[in-house]
Parts: C-alpha cells; sequence; structure tokens
C-alpha cells in the first residue's frame, strides 16, 4: 500500500488542495532543476539540482540535497516545462536529503518551442531542441 506524500509530511488537511489527477515517478524519479532567488536580492537566482517524483493535484513532489523554508517562492525546469509556486512543506528524508511539497500557481509550457520564436524575432540563431523521451521510456 502506497503512503500518501501529503500524509508523510504530515501536511494538514484542511490545508490540502482538491484531489486531481496524481502522477508518480517513485520507480524511476525525472531530473529537474529548482530555481531560487539568490539572497542577494539582485535579481539573480541559484540552481539546485533536484529530483521530480509527481505530481498529487497541483502538487509537487520533489527531493533535493538541501531544504527550503515553507513559503520560498521558485520554479521548476522540468523538461519542456516551467513550473512556478511555494515551498509548502519540506522533511528530512536522510541526512542531505530532503522531500519538498511544492504548490503550483502557473505552468509554462512548450519552452523550446518559445526560446526558438524568440531567437527567430531577435535574428538570434534557433536554439536546438533537447531529445525529449515520452514519460516512462527508460533512456
Amino acid at each position: 500500500m502506497r503512503t500518501s506524500v501529503l500524509s508523510y509530511l504530515k501536511v494538514p488537511p484542511h490545508l490540502v488542495d482538491k484531489p486531481g489527477v496524481s502522477t508518480s515517478f517513485d520507480d524511476y524519479p525525472q531530473p529537474a532543476t529548482i530555481l531560487v532567488p539568490s539572497p542577494s536580492g539582485d535579481g539573480a537566482k541559484r540552481s539546485i539540482s533536484c529530483a521530480f517524483h509527481g505530481m498529487e493535484g497541483r502538487r509537487l513532489i520533489l527531493e533535493a540535497g538541501e531544504p527550503l523554508s515553507p513559503s520560498t517562492a521558485l520554479s521548476i525546469e522540468h523538461e519542456d516545462n516551467l513550473f512556478l509556486g511555494e515551498v509548502v512543506a519540506c522533511a528530512a528524508q536522510s541526512p542531505g536529503l530532503y522531500r519538498m511539497e511544492i504548490k503550483i500557481e502557473q505552468i509554462l509550457t512548450g519552452l523550446h518551442n518559445l526560446m526558438a520564436l524568440r531567437a527567430r524575432l531577435l535574428g538570434e540563431a534557433v536554439p536546438q531542441t533537447l531529445g525529449l523521451m515520452p514519460v516512462g521510456v527508460l533512456n
């Protein structure tokens, strides 16, 4: 029996969004990148490598090597998507490994097409698209 990540992180039931579609990649976590504002406040962002484990409703489940405080605004790059949201919960799995729940506010899809359009409009070289594989296909 699979235990809900929400119960594992001890999120009170009144804080959980309406249930929606759930996906899980626990057997094969997907690589992703978290972008958080740097503490300097100059608009720069710092990258944190993470593993995308799935989605429950409007919440992403990630694991990273460093903790992030609840209410931290962030963006997550995963495949050809950009997720914008904030940290709802963060719990240590083991020393140096933290499981986070991210409430998603916006999703931007088709990033490679957007970069290609921007390059064409600005007269720049069109960036190469990444060879993406369908979800669930092992590489």
